[in-house]
């Protein structure tokens, strides 16, 4: 695992905005996974600030989650936080983004077409995720299994209650919609990035605890290519 720790928020998001991009103009056909939330969205901001005309024709995203029962257009929903702010601005046509659609009847059916997609395009070339203050990446909860792909996940108390602020009334959150931590472990490039002092705790536990599944951001360490990025506030 590669831990870096960057000054600020802004030097550690002009950081993992330069990787994204000296990676898509090395692989214009990357395939990359991108989590919503605030912690990426900077990041979001600087891609789209350095992105020239052309950068990213052959791109494809794969959103890392959704909450489950919630609709596309509800502001708190996580494709409202990646839409807007990387594929829109970006002018990344519909059929090379794909988001999880949290409304489906068929819940099983949409994580097996994101299997497939993923799998058709030879797995996840980066995968950037925040951290869940118990240790989640995506909506992975604690005690998911390493081998699991793209599932429907049972949230913790704590996922709910923290997820209650991308909304602007009380949201019901049971369950999530996510890509699993065996596509993580599987892409060529797996990054974690943390910022600010409520992390530290979590971060601390990542780099001295060892590997389990009861805490999911722990496989880093066993990902041949894995990336821990915290600005000073997050780090130990």
């Amino acid at each position: 695992m590669n831990l870096q720790i960057f000054s600020d928020y802004e030097a550690l998001s002009e950081h993992a905005a330069q990787f994204v991009m000296n990676y898509v103009r090395q692989k214009p056909n990357a395939t990359i996974c991108v989590a919503s939330g605030e912690t990426p969205m900077l990041t979001f901001k600087k891609i789209v600030e350095k992105a020239q005309p052309h950068d990213f024709d052959e791109v494809t995203f794969v959103a890392l989650d959704e909450w489950v029962g919630i609709s596309p257009d509800n502001p708190g929903s996580c494709r409202a936080y990646i839409e807007p702010y990387l594929t829109l601005p970006l002018n990344i046509p519909a059929e090379r983004v794909s988001y999880f659609d949290a409304l489906s009847a068929d819940l099983e059916a949409e994580c097996a077409r994101v299997n497939d997609l993923i799998a058709a395009k030879g797995g996840l070339d980066i995968i950037m995720v925040g951290i869940g203050l118990n240790g989640h990446l995506g909506l992975n909860e604690p005690g998911t299994s390493f081998d699991t792909y793209a599932h429907v996940s049972e949230l913790e108390p704590i996922t709910a209650s923290v997820g209650q602020k991308y909304f602007t009334n009380e949201t019901t959150l049971s369950q999530g919609i996510t890509v699993g931590l065996k596509h993580f472990l599987e892409a060529k490039v797996a990054i974690v990035l943390a910022n600010g002092s409520r992390k530290k705790d979590i971060i601390g536990r990542v780099i001295n605890e060892p590997v389990s599944e009861a805490l999911p951001a722990s496989l880093l360490k066993i990902h041949a290519n894995g990336h821990l990025w915290v600005d000073e506030a997050a780090g130990v």
